[in-house]
């Protein structure tokens, strides 16, 4: 029976091909990292009842591609027929050392066991595509260097690997070089979200954007060169297994990959969202003005908004530069080595809907947004002001449960003191400063505090906040109403966003949160002091935003409808009034700060918003009647009290 050795078994490719080794008979090692038993122990586990089922073996060796002759003093390689290295970084993002650790270095160590210990059966190497790099025309299976350039350390980690393989000649090898690993063509089973994925992402941007019936403009840009794992998997082992192929390479690829538009619209179809047509325009232009496309991709403004879309959609920007639209992949050596075997790539239209379908249900961010949440946030500094009750304590609790190390900053020591305990007796990390947002200097000892202990500060949130109900010419009367409004809800807020910019542009990161109020884009009677202090803020930060965008700082302005909190109680007049909670509140600032959108606004204040930019006199008109139904003297109206009695009768609670 033969003995096979496998690197990356656990991984995506590698769970499959070994089950096709065990489902041969005869051993199967697996090398496992030792600081990774735990983790994959129900990978492991599945692999050893399959192996049980078929009649096979499976051993694990502790050891690491990371280290000299892979850690395996006492294993010596003479005695495997087959070795199948699969371990690798396959992250286009990953950091560029790490790359060359794993994909190179690792081959490096593979082959100096193998050699020493005496290896005399045939290497299986898994390479990719990616070796072509940014190569043009038809790329076929003999050529490796031929003087491309690699767009990502990923590219160079791959094809650096390979060569090391082709240039030892000492041991037998067969090279494979898949496209774009996808999950199982029948079940969608897969284990990470990159590469094709990246689509499913935009796909959901895509929903959200446009209705299903539109046609989206649009024009054949290459081909997504995406194959099942299962099928991978299928013609290694069945190339592993077959005499006289040592020395050649083969591109696991599907022979007809269709154009970037039909795949696209395949995942349309299976995600219901709006189709792509082509436009004959763009084809036009790229046709007879040579390079146009070339010359526009490296000007710096058309690199930096394709940046900012790309992160938009939740795709890593880099994932642009990766994609090589003229290059072919010729498979003469694959169809060759397949024939007669019945193994070929299915085609896109027959696994598109199975890959959707297991996104959504297994790995789709949104399906579990605290998941998404911790994610995006575990880790980071976030200072909160206003953080003892209200909408500031629901941002800081929450921030702290998922990992956030939480800066909680307000007057009142006493509840300030109450909400760390809450968290940290959560498991989380909180610290407190007590400050008067009226005093800059506490403003800037607050972030200094922060900046000492954490180092940085990744999230600010302006929830501190002061509201004054009283109609403009009563405030006007009494000007100190103007002038604390704008000391707590516009000076306080603007000296935070002064300590904390500094550092977030030295980083290269940064968010900064605004809880605003929906009556800051539109005229909220009776809070006209309240409401110009939170404009004043938005446009502030909506400025700020435009200036140092390039900087990696975010702006989030959150325009929240009525919430219930002990400032809108204490006026007073909204007791029966259906309002937002305070933890609804939070949590359309935390999807804010995570998913990256400027203007947090419910659909019936945007609806407002956009009556009062079209047609201002209307939404004045109506205005004015309510603040004259909703008095706080009805005699002064007496020409409206029907109005107010039939209006009590729908409507629960106070409009304004």
């Amino acid at each position: 029976m033969s003995r096979s050795f496998v690197t990356g078994g656990t991984g995506l490719l590698g769970r499959f091909l070994v089950s096709r080794l065990l489902a041969r008979g005869g051993t199967v090692v697996l090398l496992v990292r030792p600081d990774r038993l735990e983790a994959r122990a129900d990978r492991i586990a599945a692999l050893e009842a399959f192996a049980a089922a078929h009649g096979a073996t499976l051993e694990l060796a502790h050891g690491d591609v990371a280290l000299p002759e892979l850690g395996l003093h006492e294993l010596a390689p003479r005695s495997f027929d087959h070795v199948f290295h699969a371990a690798a970084i396959y992250d286009l993002t990953a950091d560029p050392a790490s790359l060359r650790a794993t994909n190179v270095e690792g081959t490096r160590h593979l082959l100096e066991w193998l050699v020493s210990g005496g290896f005399s059966g045939v290497l299986h190497h898994v390479s990719s595509i990616a070796v072509a790099g940014d190569f043009r025309k038809r790329f076929t299976e003999e050529m490796l260097e031929k003087r491309q350039d690699f767009p990502t350390e990923y590219h160079r980690s791959k094809y650096e690997s390979e060569r090391l393989v082709r240039g030892e000649q000492r041991v037998r090898h067969r090279i494979y070089r898949p496209g774009a690993i996808v999950g199982d063509s029948e079940r969608g089973e897969t284990d990470r979200v990159d590469g094709p994925y990246y689509l499913f992402r935009a796909m959901h941007a895509v929903r959200e954007i446009a209705p299903r019936w539109v046609t989206l403009p649009g024009f054949d840009a290459g081909r997504v060169p995406m194959v099942p794992v299962d099928f991978v998997a299928d013609a290694v082992d069945a190339i592993a297994h077959v005499d006289g192929l040592d020395g050649k390479t083969f591109h696991v690829v599907d022979p007809a990959t269709p154009s970037f538009r039909t795949t696209f619209n395949l995942i349309a179809d299976a995600a219901g969202a709006p189709r792509m047509a082509r436009l004959r325009v763009a084809d036009g232009i790229a046709k007879w003005v040579p390079g146009v496309s070339t010359v526009m991709g490296q000007l710096g403004s058309v690199r930096f908004l394709r940046a900012q879309y790309y992160e938009a959609l939740g795709i890593p920007p880099i994932v642009h530069d990766a994609q090589n639209k003229h290059v072919e992949y010729d498979a003469t050596n694959l169809l060759a080595a397949l024939e007669g075997t019945g193994i070929a790539c299915p085609p896109q239209e027959d696994y598109v809907e199975a890959l959707w379908d297991y996104y959504v249900r297994h790995l789709d961010p949104a399906r579990d947004p605290e998941a998404r949440d911790r994610e995006a946030l575990s880790g980071k500094v976030v200072l909160v002001t206003g953080a003892s009750s209200g909408i500031g304590e629901e941002i800081a609790r929450y921030c702290g449960r998922i990992g956030a190390k939480v800066v909680l900053v307000a007057r009142r020591e006493a509840e300030l003191e109450r909400v760390e305990r809450a968290i940290v007796d959560a498991g989380g990390t909180a610290s407190r400063f007590v400050a008067d947002l009226t005093d800059y200097d506490a403003c800037d000892a607050a972030v200094a505090a922060a900046l000492e202990r954490h180092g940085a500060v990744d999230v600010l949130v302006n929830n501190a906040g002061r509201s004054i109900r009283r109609p403009v010419i009563d405030s006007l009367e009494r000007f100190h109403d103007l002038e604390r409004v704008m000391q707590v809800n516009y000076f306080g807020p603007a000296r935070m966003i002064r300590a904390v910019l500094p550092g977030m542009i030295a980083q290269r990161r940064g968010v900064i949160l605004n809880v605003l109020s929906a009556g800051a884009r539109a005229a909220s009677p009776r809070f006209g002091a309240y409401t110009a202090s939170k404009a004043a803020l938005g446009q502030l930060a909506d400025t700020l935003a435009a200036e140092h965008l390039h900087d990696g700082v975010r702006v989030v302005n959150a325009f929240l409808p009525w919430v219930r909190t002990p400032m809108m109680e204490a006026t007073g007049k909204y007791e029966d009034t259906q309002a937002m909670t305070p933890e609804r509140a939070a949590r359309w600032c935390i999807e804010g700060i995570v998913l990256g959108d400027q203007h947090v606004v419910s659909g019936d204040v945007r609806r407002r918003f956009m009556l009062m930019s079209l047609r201002p006199e209307g939404l004045t008109r109506i205005l004015n009647l309510l603040y004259r139904i909703y008095a706080d003297d009805p005699s002064e109206h007496p020409e409206l009290e029907l109005d107010r009695t039939i209006l009590k009768r729908f409507v629960k609670g106070r409009l304004m």
